[in-house]
């Protein structure tokens, strides 16, 4: 076997070559992809509210007769709360400590729309810094309370140190004023929000504000007193916790913990520590929302590259076959004369195997040792595909030698006699048409799931295509050997039957370089088409190529000289209420824009948004608005509204959650939006301090930003290319497979006056009809792909709109397979033969 692989170092190395590539991709891919699933994960969490991501028990004394009585068994309940989680979800937690409680909030007496609760945090007390006083202690009665207030609230209810609030029956006397020492980060705008500030409301038709206010007081005082109270305890995620592998297992804990918290059988007395029935619990989260939108983009990226993979799988072993079948070709004279001499079937095919093994499995142990210097998670599963890889290729080779080696000396040509396809090969091909067909249907009603099937239908629908590919064949090839055959010039009809000679043996090539470029054409298509969605996503969430907000809004002056600022080039005033707009007497939220459309539509020519032209003598409303005749709104002011026509979205208007939208003719002393074409540089010198300035890249950086995005971006570009590249190893390998006989055949034309430049021109009609077959089967595959798989493959969630709403442009994917054919020809064309001219 050594001396057989030495002999042939030169295809055995070009065999173990292709192995090792393969093995590291079919191994480092996915790693990297897993690495950036997880970095996903933890991007997301880390970006979130905390208060979303953490886990919240809330327990309301209104409705429990056990509630804590003091700070001692409040920090008790913290770890009988935290023991009580499902192990799942507790692996997940970091260990700080939040918790605390608070009243309802309480009308301060002889105020109107004035109102103060009264709370104790175990957090607070290390983040702020008494100005003025001391910090609360114990109450005298369970009607007087010692209280502190930050300076912020007290100012703005003119109190001071030693007043006291009365408040439905209580009193608080002020003993201290705070100030936080970090004040506007997270622990007070997220854990704590309100506690350091006033908080102003506008209820619902009213023409009143509420203010708020909250007061710390003493944690045991406050557990004694007699006013109902909130309980919560926080425990929040580590967002390096949750990975890919763990999300589905930490959303059924989720699920798990929120019903033993409201009172399953395991709850747990956070008083006493004994199992009861609970009662007046809940669990408070958004973590479980945030992973199930987590689980669906890791669904979809995993569906997309299991596709992508399996082409890559497919295209990898049909590469690493052809090499297999060229060192047997190389070897078989050796074999052959062994089996001549008395060799058995059993040693001929140890032997040939040996070799085959001895070049493959030490390169697939290298692809995938390679692969572990790729950042990402260890997973014994991706060891599966280089070991496939290498156990499929010295299967193949066992095969292919048992065959060719069945009986001494029995040498026959193939290219000769054509041999019908047997009953049981055809029965086999119709089976995976079927199955593909069948396949691609039950793709497009349930999507790719976990379904290993539906995984394997895309890679299975391309060998499918291959095996029609190949059916119809050899009818152009007969075509172009008639009309071959009208030619004076003998080298093209040469040409042409050198091809069908060696058609008989294009099944191999063109199983490996169909779906090679199939799967190539359809990653490129999605790639582009990816980042053209992505792109028209941030146009329409911005509105414009700049859009510049200022909430108290933009006078005609300031207005005007941003128009004159150098670097702008057009400016269209626009009013724009998202929240909080009153249709009718139904308080009915709705979002409200004033603009000027026909200024609007000629700001926005020539981009890829589509803006409605104005209603006569009215507004454009959405559809459920549209069937009253009028209707009253407050926004931007009291008027009438007359809908004359429908909308159903306006670009930079964000209405998905269900808010209807009217759009009103320019109100011009409401101002608030800019809608910009020019410099944003420019744009963000003119503007005062305050206002927010946002444009189109500024919104695509956002979209893009998102690590799974990037790194599903670029595994489609490292698939496609690698395909690429293992469709021009093919080519070369099926070049280089034949070269021998071509030389032999070649030699004796050039006997009979054959140029060199015919010669060249016979080995490029020899190996160009498989070629340009496997090209153009694979690129209209590829680019009817797309379609084919329907909805089964949703991309939504990447490119920030729905999927699919766009034309997809093939001009890339037609260029990257005309690329391959033109590099795989030109270098048919400069190696076509060896033998020399005369």
């Amino acid at each position: 076997m050594i001396r057989l692989l030495a002999a042939h170092r030169g295809t055995a190395a070009l065999l173990a070559l292709l192995t090792l590539t393969a093995s590291l991709l079919v191994a480092g891919v996915p790693r990297a992809l897993e690495a950036s699933l997880d970095e996903s994960a933890a991007t997301m969490l880390r970006t979130s509210p905390p208060l979303t991501t953490a886990l919240t028990v809330v327990l309301e004394s209104t409705y429990s007769s056990d509630v804590p009585d003091g700070v001692e068994k409040v920090t008790q309940a913290n770890d009988l709360w935290r023991a009580a989680l499902p192990p799942n979800v507790r692996s997940v937690l970091d260990h700080t400590a939040r918790f605390g409680y608070r009243t309802a909030w309480l009308q301060i007496s002889a105020t109107r729309h004035r109102y103060v609760s009264l709370a104790w945090a175990n957090d607070v007390a290390p983040q702020i810094r008494y100005v003025a006083g001391k910090a609360p202690g114990p109450s005298d009665s369970p009607k007087r309370f010692e209280i502190a207030l930050a300076t912020e609230p007290a100012a703005a209810f003119d109190l001071k140190l030693g007043d006291t609030i009365e408040f439905e029956g209580y009193q608080g006397v002020i003993t201290g004023l705070w100030e936080p020492l970090t004040p506007g980060g997270t622990f007070w705008n997220s854990y704590h929000s309100g506690m350091s500030e006033v908080v102003k409301r506008r209820p619902p038709l009213s023409e009143e504000t509420d203010l708020f206010i909250t007061a710390l007081a003493d944690g045991n005082a406050l557990a004694k007193g007699k006013m109902d109270r909130l309980y919560n305890w926080t425990y929040q995620v580590n967002p390096t916790a949750i990975t890919a592998r763990n999300a589905r297992d930490v959303l059924d804990g989720v699920a798990d913990a929120g019903r033993e918290v409201a009172g399953g059988p395991r709850s747990v007395s956070v008083a006493t520590g004994l199992p009861i029935q609970g009662m007046g619990t809940s669990l408070v989260t958004g973590l479980d929302q945030l992973i199930k939108e987590f689980l669906d983009r890791l669904a979809t990226t995993r569906a997309l590259m299991a596709v992508l993979l399996g082409g890559l799988a497919v295209a990898c072993f049909g590469t690493i076959a052809l090499a297999v079948r060229l060192l047997g070709s190389r070897a078989h004279g050796s074999l052959t004369l062994m089996r001549a001499r008395g060799g058995s079937l059993r040693q001929i095919t140890v032997v040939g195997g040996g070799a085959i093994a001895l070049a493959v499995a030490p390169a697939a142990l290298v692809g995938a040792g390679l692969s572990l210097l790729v950042p990402g998670p260890s997973l014994p599963i991706l060891l599966a595909g280089p070991v496939a890889l290498a156990v499929a290729a010295i299967a193949y080779g066992c095969v292919q030698t048992a065959r060719a080696h069945r009986q001494p000396i029995a040498e026959s040509r193939d290219d000769v006699v054509t041999r019908r396809p047997s009953p049981r090969r055809i029965a086999l091909e119709v089976l995976i048409v079927l199955l593909a067909a069948g396949g691609v249907q039950l793709l497009r009603t349930r999507g790719l799931g976990d379904d290993p099937f539906m995984m394997v239908v895309p890679p299975l629908l391309t060998v499918a295509a291959a095996l029609v590919a190949l059916r119809v064949y050899p009818f152009p090839l007969r075509l172009l050997l008639r009309l071959a055959a009208r030619r004076r010039d003998a080298a093209p009809y040469l040409g042409v039957a050198m091809a069908a000679r060696a058609a008989t043996g294009a099944t191999l090539p063109v199983l490996t370089l169909l779906p090679a470029l199939a799967i190539c054409a359809y990653g490129s298509v999605t790639a582009d088409g990816l980042a053209t969605a992505q792109r028209l996503a941030a146009w329409q969430q911005v509105g414009a190529e700049i859009r510049v907000q200022r909430s108290e809004g933009f006078p005609a002056d300031l207005i005007e000289r941003i128009r004159r600022t150098p670097g702008v080039e057009q400016v269209v005033p626009a009013a724009v209420g998202q929240t909080n707009a009153e249709v009718g007497f139904t308080g009915r939220d709705t979002a409200v824009v004033a603009v000027d459309l026909d200024a609007y539509r000629k700001l926005m020519a020539g981009s890829p948004l589509d803006i409605p032209r104005p209603a006569a003598g009215g507004a454009l409303v959405s559809s459920d608005l549209a069937a009253m005749s009028s209707f009253d709104i407050t926004w931007p002011e009291r008027m009438t509204v007359q809908p004359k026509g429908k909308i159903a979205s306006l670009p930079g208007v964000d209405n998905a959650s269900g808010l209807a939208l009217i759009v009103l003719p320019a109100q011009p002393k409401y101002t608030n939006t800019l809608l910009v074409n020019g410099d944003a540089e420019a744009v963000r010198k003119a503007v005062p301090a305050g206002t927010v300035v946002r444009t189109v890249e500024d919104a695509l950086a956002e979209i893009t930003s998102v690590p799974l995005v990037s790194s599903l971006v670029t595994g489609l570009r490292v698939v496609t290319l690698s395909l690429a590249a293992y469709a021009l190893a093919a080519v070369a390998i099926m070049l280089v497979s034949g070269a021998a006989e071509r030389a032999r055949a070649l030699t004796l034309l050039h006997a009979i006056g054959l140029t060199r430049r015919q010669a060249k021109g016979m080995t490029v009609l020899e190996i160009g009809p498989v070629l340009v077959l496997a090209v153009l089967a694979g690129l209209a595959l590829g680019l009817g792909l797309p379609t084919l798989l329907g909805d089964g493959i949703d991309l939504s969630a990447y490119a920030g709109l729905p999927f699919g709403d766009y034309p997809i442009d093939p001009v890339t994917p037609a260029l990257l397979a005309g690329g391959v054919a033109v590099v795989a020809l030109a270098g048919v064309y400069l190696g076509g033969s060896r033998a020399k001219s005369r």
